[in-house]
């Protein structure tokens, strides 16, 4: 389903009034609710190209653009899934497909084309076609894995409009060391915005008058927020430090050798 994304840094000084005033309309999503703090921890692996294409084209301001990214959630355990992810943005607008594998399998689909193996399939065969897309652009632009990037998520649902999703990001983190078998491991992080949170709205229903209200009351704006391209500007002084991370990834050798195109 396609949604309309809007982005606001939030101060950690409008943190609690923000959840004080947001909790009568909204309920937790279940990820979060099952959680004793409220917060469940994304982990995502970003690939961009060796001339780190997607990353500028986010600085140019281009409007239709993707990020090609792994998504894991909290921490490893033996049946612990990664999302093979797509995500596309057209101005506001944006999709995202994804597919399920078990991460102790991971290493294998990408390196050598285990996706009809490890992927797990739906009863339509939606979860292969995407993996079979994601490999697909990896292959074809031979996209390399930069950056892992982490971060605590609180998650909420309108109690009115369950099309409407709101989520508080926080430690924002991320390194340049990025190994599939170290996903669920925090190493080596910078953090890139130690005392902001990042508000993010995705409806595909409108955006109610209450919520309106409630960001105008906190003065918080509009913005074009990129958490990838936000981690990656923390890194840009060790420039260095990135074009070695990427030519010299212990995987990336092998990942070149094997690279296929496929449909």
């Amino acid at each position: 389903m396609k949604k309309i994304e809007y982005k606001y840094l939030v101060p950690d000084r409008l943190l609690a009034s923000f959840r004080q005033a947001l909790m009568p309309y909204v309920i937790w999503d279940k990820y979060s609710e099952l959680r004793v703090d409220k917060h469940y921890t994304v982990k995502t692996i970003y690939f961009d190209t060796s001339r780190l294409d997607f990353y500028q084209e986010k600085l140019s301001g281009l409007k239709r653009r993707k990020k090609i990214r792994i998504r894991g959630y909290n921490e490893a355990t033996p049946d612990k899934l990664v999302y093979l992810e797509i995500k596309r943005k057209d101005g506001q607008i944006i999709s995202k497909s994804r597919a399920p594998l078990p991460y102790s399998h991971l290493s294998d689909t990408l390196l050598n084309n285990g996706i009809e193996e490890f992927i797990i399939c739906d009863n339509e065969n939606e979860n292969l076609k995407n993996g079979k897309s994601f490999l697909y652009y990896l292959r074809s632009q031979n996209l390399i894995p930069t950056i892992k990037v982490v971060y605590e998520r609180e998650a909420y649902f309108a109690r009115m409009n369950p099309n409407l999703r709101i989520t508080l990001d926080s430690n924002l983190r991320s390194s340049l060391q990025v190994e599939y078998e170290g996903f669920f491991e925090d190493r080596n992080m910078i953090y890139a915005i130690p005392t902001r949170s990042i508000l993010e709205i995705k409806t595909s229903s409108g955006f109610p008058f209450w919520l309106q209200q409630l960001i105008g009351s906190k003065g918080l704006q509009l913005q074009a927020l990129s958490k990838y391209t936000i981690c990656m500007e923390t890194h840009t002084r060790y420039e260095h430090q990135l074009h070695r991370s990427m030519t010299s990834h212990a995987k990336f050798g092998t990942f070149r050798r094997k690279t296929k195109l496929i449909g």
